[in-house]
């Protein structure tokens, strides 16, 4: 359920770390030592939070099999880090369906462009055009849990039905209330007031790459620990990929680089052709009726 709890005052990523306090009077050594004692707290406040990034992880499987995406939207830092995590997802997993909606883009990719994350009525139009659908997740990404675009995007998510998620660093932000899961890694103010590149990026990341991976392999997009649905379309990759299926089948070298070719440069279809002893038709075939690339290969070796 959505909490309607909702706290006033200072964020806490705008406040002072008393830890840095006449930062710019140290030796460049103690400034890197008072930094990385502070990036020490974002892994155990993310610990805290696996309750509610393990729900958003079933919403988000939820989503997909049910046709639906899994979509970031956010503004600044935030919202590149979504676009960040959305674009590795297809090299990585073979999947398009995991969006990432930055406030400017294509622009503010590289470039800030202040005033976006100001406009409220921005986030409906840009949610519009990638056609967001109660069929999907919206993942709000914003480290103040204040930014008015990102709120409006999760209420324009909230009267379409999709469910939404909320990853903010500050407890008791209005973006908690906007979501069916609030996932807040409270990891206290950064080494330079307001500036959450730092600690509340770190912490973003980390929690956006849990959601998608986790995702991904409750999917079947994971077989063990390997990537079965990833790319092949470069060197280092079909290298990856040629070390996958020998690992996966237990084949040499030669026969995997050999199946790989064989199935097009498609991973998935070159595992089935081994492990099955099947054709390229077949194998695709075989993916077109059930996408678990993970299951397929269990039931494969256990034939």
């Amino acid at each position: 359920m959505r909490s309607k709890r909702v706290k006033t005052g200072t964020p806490i990523t705008e406040r002072g770390n008393p830890s840095s306090v006449a930062l710019d009077t140290k030796p460049v050594t103690e400034i890197l030592r008072i930094i990385n004692r502070e990036d020490h707290r974002v892994a155990p406040a993310v610990k805290k939070a696996i309750p509610q990034i393990a729900r958003a992880v079933d919403l988000a499987v939820a989503a997909l099999e049910r046709g639906g995406r899994l979509i970031y939207l956010g503004a600044g830092t935030s919202g590149r880090l979504g676009v960040l995590d959305a674009a590795e997802c297809l090299p990585t997993f073979g999947t398009d369906r995991v969006i990432g909606v930055l406030a400017g883009a294509p622009r503010a990719m590289f470039k800030s462009v202040e005033g976006t994350e100001d406009e409220p009525a921005r986030a409906a139009r840009d949610l519009k055009k990638i056609k967001l659908t109660r069929r999907d997740v919206l993942v709000g990404v914003a480290a103040s849990g204040r930014t008015p675009y990102t709120l409006a995007g999760l209420r324009y998510a909230h009267r379409l039905g999709a469910a939404t998620v909320a990853v903010t660093c500050n407890p008791g932000a209005p973006i908690n209330a906007l979501a069916d899961v609030a996932i807040v890694p409270a990891v206290g103010p950064e080494v330079i007031a307001g500036s959450t590149r730092m600690k509340a990026g770190t912490a973003q990341k980390l929690v956006l790459n849990m959601i998608s991976t986790a995702t991904m392999a409750r999917t079947g997009r994971v077989f063990s620990h390997w990537m079965v649905g990833a790319g092949t379309s470069m060197s280092k990759l079909r290298t990856r990929g040629i070390g996958i299926v020998m690992n996966v089948a237990g084949v040499s070298r030669p026969r995997a680089a050999r199946a790989l070719r064989e199935a097009g440069g498609k991973l998935q279809v070159a595992l089935l052709m081994l492990l099955l002893g099947i054709s390229r038709t077949d194998a695709e075939k075989r993916l077109r009726s059930n996408p678990n690339i993970a299951a397929l290969i269990r039931e494969a070796q256990h034939r």
